[in-house]
């Protein structure tokens, strides 16, 4: 994997276990992050370490969140921007979109 993106310089490959690894090879601002890790702990606990990383009128994409199969991840989701004053949008592609403040 790590070759297929040699010739990008802004790549790095990051292994490990999310969350624990994004605490401490994450950028510290964030301007567009795409969610797609198909579990609900595993989704909230990634936002719970990015979200505060992310620059005013930066975006979130949750990329399951209309689906049925995956509607843990949404409500849970749901719940942890509503507590910070936030709402997602719900896209016709199945798709959410947050936009920060």
């Amino acid at each position: 994997m790590t070759r297929r993106f040699s010739a990008y310089p802004n790549v790095r490959i990051v292994r490990g276990v999310l969350p624990d690894v994004l605490a401490e090879t994450a950028p510290d601002k964030i301007s567009f992050m795409h969610m797609d890790l198909n579990s609900p702990r595993a989704s909230v606990a990634c936002l719970e370490v990015l979200f505060d990383r992310m620059i005013p009128g930066g975006m979130i994409i949750f990329d399951d969140y209309g689906w049925y199969a995956y509607r843990r991840e949404k409500e849970l989701a749901d719940v942890f921007v509503a507590a910070r004053g936030y709402q997602i949008l719900e896209l016709p592609t199945g798709q959410g979109l947050l936009l920060k403040r």
